[in-house]
Parts: structure tokens; C-alpha cells; sequence
């Protein structure tokens, strides 16, 4: 069994379509005649959001406590939730169209979610649910037993997901329009660049710079060395560096001093991990997570490259 409509009483028919049609950007399903029990004429009339298998079925508001509930069907609570894939793109064409919002878009450990309403004054949800991810570190473990020399989590999959997620909406405003040019620092980046370009609804480019300063080793060597340079011109670009961790921000200074003398429109940085309590750290523009000193793998970050492929972020116990 399923539930295949629920019903939204309005004070018009058409009034109604022409909001959840033109400006929700709904389908109309069904519109026919139809005829109430008293034999006055009414219309059987159905709408979804396209693709979906639970539709509303609009009734126009025929007595004195039916025009009553219209605009409080669930007490002034938000009792519709429109779920989207496509949250920031929804959202702008809603908004372009008129529609009021009773907040600004938040992030919660289930997804990106805001309120807002109706022509009526129902309140509802639009959601994108956060991508499904084993639940906190134990549930990581299960699904990925870290090896010996992996210990403690200090960011699951869940808070780098939901975090991601954030940082692809400052990324979509920041950068509208403007054609970024995303730098992704091998090897590490690898894994971050991939899911935050995902997270950014906005035209962008993505170019690859490898660059070593720590070897097989667990502390850099003092010394940057570019092994794949860019293949894109970046003057005039406005130019986005990922990193996947800042320790001593000796290979981001070498790659920001190397980069400014190429006159890009603009050039900032985006690490998911900063290490805190660095001396003569360079600052980052965006930053994922910052986290005390102590040598870290998983999500693209590696010793002796291994442990990119865990989901999570872990310390590595063996920094012999």
C-alpha cells in the first residue's frame, strides 16, 4: 500500500494551480469535472511535483468551516515537505518566482531544508536530504575496519558530507557567474574536489597540480616540488586552490606566491583540514575542519598512500 494523495484545501481553483503550477513549478496531473454529494458541480483536480508518486488533490473550499482550515491545515505547522535533488536551483526558481521564504536555507545532519509558504500561508519544507552515509564512527568501522595503524575518528563521513554540503553553497554565491577555476592539489585533494565540485551549482573547471613535500614520510621535508604542472592558462581566471590539509603551509605559500605572479581575476584557498596552532600559517578562505596537531589520514589524506579510500577522517598512530 501506499499513500497516493492527500488533500489541499484552497479558496480557488485556478488561483491555486496558477501558484503550485507556474511558480512551484508542479504538474498538473488531472483537471475534470466532477460532482459533490449535494449534486453542485465541482472538479476532480490533481498535482504532483514531477516525477513524484504522491500527488495533492485540490479542493476548493465549498463551506463556512472548510474556508476556515484554508492556509492553517496543520495548525500553522509545516505539514508538506517537498524533497528536491537539486536544492540551490529549486530554491533560486522559487524565489525568482515570487514565492516567500520564511528564513534562509540551513544545514542540518539530515540535509539543506527552508521554510516557506504558500499562497495561503501553509508553511512547508524544501529539502534536500544529506547523502546516506553510515552513521558516526563506529558504524565507519563496521564498514571499513581501520587497520592497526589507524585510531581514533575525528570527523566521520556524516560531518564531512554535511560539511561539503556547506561549503558548495558559499562556493555557489561566492562564485555565480563568475567560471571558477578549481586547482585541486594532488594527491590528497583528490577525493575533496570530487564531491565538493558536486556540491557547487554553478558553472566550473577543474585543472590538476602535483606537488610533494612529505614523501612517504610523516613530516614535510621543507622542501615543495612540483611533479604535474597546470594545463590551463590562469590569468584573467578566477582561481580556486584545493587542498586537503594545511599543516605548516609551506606547499600553499610556495603555490600562492607562484600563482599571483600569473594574474589571475582572483585567487583564494579552500582546505578541508587546517591544522590549528601553526606559527606563520597562511590564512584559508574556506575551510572544512580545523584540528589539533597530530598526523591525520582517511578522505584522500594518506601515509605511505594508503587510507585515502576511508570515509572518514582518523589519526594515524604510527608516526615513526
Amino acid at each position: 500500500m501506499e499513500i497516493a494523495l492527500t488533500t489541499l484545501v484552497v479558496n480557488d481553483y485556478d488561483e491555486a494551480l496558477a501558484f503550485y503550477v507556474d511558480a512551484v513549478g508542479f504538474e498538473l496531473v488531472e483537471d475534470s469535472p466532477s460532482t459533490a454529494n449535494d449534486g453542485s458541480a465541482k472538479r476532480w483536480v490533481v498535482i504532483r511535483p514531477p516525477g513524484a508518486a504522491t500527488g495533492l488533490l485540490v479542493a476548493e473550499a465549498s463551506t463556512e468551516d472548510q474556508r476556515a482550515v484554508v492556509g492553517r491545515q496543520h495548525g500553522g505547522r509545516v505539514g508538506f515537505f517537498l524533497q528536491t535533488e537539486d536544492f540551490d536551483a529549486q530554491y533560486r526558481r522559487m524565489r525568482q518566482a515570487g514565492v516567500r521564504f520564511r528564513e534562509e536555507p540551513r544545514h542540518e545532519p539530515y540535509g539543506t531544508v527552508v521554510v516557506w509558504e504558500d499562497l495561503y500561508g501553509n508553511p512547508w519544507d524544501l529539502v534536500q536530504p544529506a547523502t546516506p552515509t553510515a552513521e558516526g564512527p563506529a558504524a565507519e568501522g563496521a564498514a571499513f575496519p581501520p587497520p592497526a595503524d589507524v585510531g581514533e575518528v575525528l570527523v566521520s563521513a556524516t560531518d564531512i558530507a554535511r560539511r561539503v554540503a556547506e561549503l558548495g553553497a558559499e562556493l555557489t554565491v561566492d562564485y555565480a557567474d563568475k567560471n571558477p577555476l578549481l586547482v585541486s592539489v594532488l594527491k590528497g585533494s583528490l577525493v575533496f574536489v570530487a564531491d565538493l565540485m558536486r556540491a557547487v551549482r554553478a558553472p566550473l573547471e577543474i585543472d590538476f597540480l602535483a606537488v610533494s613535500s612529505y614523501g612517504a614520510a610523516t613530516r614535510s621535508s621543507g622542501v615543495v616540488k612540483i611533479l604535474k604542472d597546470l594545463d590551463q592558462d590562469i590569468a584573467g581566471r578566477h582561481v580556486l586552490m584545493v587542498e586537503d590539509i594545511v599543516d605548516s603551509g609551506l606547499t600553499l605559500k610556495f603555490l600562492l606566491e607562484r600563482f599571483s605572479t600569473q594574474r589571475p581575476a582572483s585567487l583564494k584557498t579552500c582546505s578541508m583540514v587546517v591544522r590549528d596552532g601553526v606559527a606563520n600559517q597562511p590564512e584559508v578562505d574556506y575551510v572544512g575542519f580545523r584540528l589539533p596537531p597530530g598526523f591525520v589520514v582517511g578522505y584522500g589524506l594518506d601515509a605511505g598512500q594508503q587510507y585515502r579510500h576511508l570515509p572518514y577522517i582518523a589519526r594515524y598512530a604510527n608516526t615513526e
